[in-house]
């Protein structure tokens, strides 16, 4: 499975900068997983990663301040039918990886800065998929990993 995702509701990593002045990209994410494991209880296990990206920019008098998060993890999966219903795939899951911030400046009055750091990031998760044909479908995850809420396009390979 490969998912195309962009999130709808950014997490802010303890930055929160609102007016006029400010912009933010969407979240843009891609995971792929693959089962590994099939009849533990009732559902599949499954693992594989992620990446995403977001920016955030606030100008004001000739200055410009960029963050920016990038996300790389490992995912792993727990799918559950829950509804018995074979076009829908639901499952809840972990994620467990790094994200790069970085942050750059410039001002018309000196020069330029830029700096960047490495955190170790968790997130958890909770998701479905719904497969329009048998092998392409939306998805949406509700969760903490680089947004609360990710909608996107699914391919089953």
């Amino acid at each position: 499975m490969v998912n195309l995702g962009v999130g709808l509701l950014g997490v802010g990593y303890g930055y929160s900068i609102v007016g006029s002045n400010y912009s933010s990209t969407p979240v843009m994410s891609v995971s792929f997983e693959h089962g590994i494991k099939e009849g533990l209880g009732p559902g599949t296990i499954g693992v594989g990663g992620l990446v995403g990206y977001r920016a955030d920019t606030w100008k004001y008098a000739g200055y410009r301040g960029t963050w920016s998060n990038t996300y790389v993890a490992l995912r792993g999966t727990y799918h559950y039918n829950i509804f018995q219903t074979p076009k829908l795939d639901t499952y809840a899951g972990l994620t467990l990886g790094v994200r790069v911030f970085s942050y750059s400046d410039n001002d018309d009055s000196s020069a330029d800065y830029y700096s960047s750091s490495t955190y170790a990031h968790s997130g958890i998760f909770a998701g479905a998929r719904y497969f329009f044909t048998n092998n392409i479908g939306a998805f949406a995850e509700l969760g903490y990993d680089m947004s609360y809420l990710k909608v996107g396009l699914a391919a089953k390979f």
